[in-house]
């Protein structure tokens, strides 16, 4: 196909003929004249560059309207149009467009058999994403919608510039905590950080990350004595744990639970809705303490040289953890076991008295 804006001729059909004529005479040949449209189409060959389209690359185009379920785009030195399917995903990136703007394409193959060019937007979009993605470095943040999960994890489109590629998140690394339940995230959107690339070309992806990477800043924002809402992400036969404010994680202990379900913490689901304050925050740890009954407890009190009766709680290998009550424990270090001569075993009661408090840690040493 021709295009000449100066002569506005356009004809299908010269092409084998001109070429053959044009051969012959290159070799001597006679040429047989076909009247003054064949010898306007000559001369206009002669002036022009024939290019042969090679797939994989970029070339501008222009745009001249749709045709046969094609987007039909003019590209110079090209003797066909390159067509790109008009599915949503091509013509999506035609929305801003009109006849005669020019845009770039990828041209995906020619069929020598009928000389037909296909082209295509969408790949050569996803491949400008796809070199700006990995460029960026492996903190990337980018958004994610889930599409749908299945036993192994979630199947996402990842959105960056305007474009989206095909990414996979494991169920483990689709929240903090095990979500309860797999489904409920299907039709969000949120942030996610890429893990890898895998070989089929798709992206894998993590969420847990992300939240893992904005726990410093929304530990600094927690407000001691506030109340928050959460939701249980399991219990254990000594408390509750609870996600809250999105990538936060605490524990409840038993002892601070509302009385009514003191003793039936098994009863308690993941998913469950719960109320609570913010107790303590252990910073170097980002370890929270919650509570669902204000009350001071020995923790809040205890200081160095204190003496207090306590329970051996376990018996490891570098001592043995002390209860001091519900929920505050103490280490007698096997330093100062095996000084005192002591012989210690579950359950057993005994006198302590309190050696250091490191409230940044949480810990309390102690002695006989």
């Amino acid at each position: 196909m021709i295009k000449n804006e100066n002569c506005g001729f356009h004809e299908e059909g010269f092409w084998e003929d001109l070429e053959h004529d044009d051969l012959r005479r290159k070799s001597g040949g006679s040429m047989k004249q076909k009247g003054p449209e064949y010898a306007l189409l000559e001369n206009l060959l002669k002036g022009m560059v024939i290019i042969d389209p090679k797939p994989s690359s970029s070339v501008s185009g222009e745009y001249m309207g749709e045709d046969r379920g094609f987007h039909q785009f003019y590209v110079d030195g090209f003797k066909d149009y390159v067509h790109v399917d008009n599915k949503p995903s091509e013509s999506k990136y035609l929305k801003n467009y009109e006849i005669s703007d020019k845009l770039d394409i990828i041209v995906i193959g020619v069929n020598e058999e009928n000389y037909f060019i296909t082209g295509s937007i969408a790949m050569l979009h996803e491949s400008i994403a796809h070199e700006e993605l990995m460029s960026l470095g492996e903190n990337v943040v980018v958004d994610a919608y889930i599409i749908s999960s299945n036993p192994a994890g979630y199947n996402i489109d990842l959105m960056h510039g305007g474009v989206t590629l095909p990414a996979f998140m494991p169920n483990t690394l689709a929240g903090i905590n095990k979500l309860h339940d797999v489904e409920k995230i299907v039709g969000d959107t949120f942030k996610v950080m890429i893990e890898s690339f895998s070989d089929e070309g798709t992206y894998i992806v993590s969420r847990r990350r992300y939240l893992r990477s904005m726990i410093p800043e929304a530990i600094s924002k927690l407000e001691i004595g506030e109340k928050y809402v959460g939701h249980v992400t399991g219990t254990t036969n000594f408390g509750v744990f609870v996600e809250f404010n999105e990538c936060l994680t605490g524990m409840i202990h038993k002892a601070n639970i509302v009385e009514e379900w003191q003793d039936r913490i098994s009863d308690i689901k993941p998913g469950q809705g719960i109320e609570f304050f913010v107790k303590e925050v252990i910073q170097n740890k980002n370890k929270i303490i919650l509570t669902q009954v204000w009350r001071e407890t020995l923790w809040d009190t205890i200081t160095t040289g204190q003496s207090i009766t306590g329970k051996v709680r376990s018996v490891k290998s570098f001592g043995c953890l002390i209860s001091l009550d519900d929920e505050t424990v103490g280490l007698i270090h096997n330093s100062e076991i095996s000084r005192l001569g002591l012989t210690l075993e579950y359950g057993d009661t005994l006198d302590v008295k309190v050696l250091a408090v490191d409230r940044t840690t949480r810990k309390i040493f102690l002695t006989a």
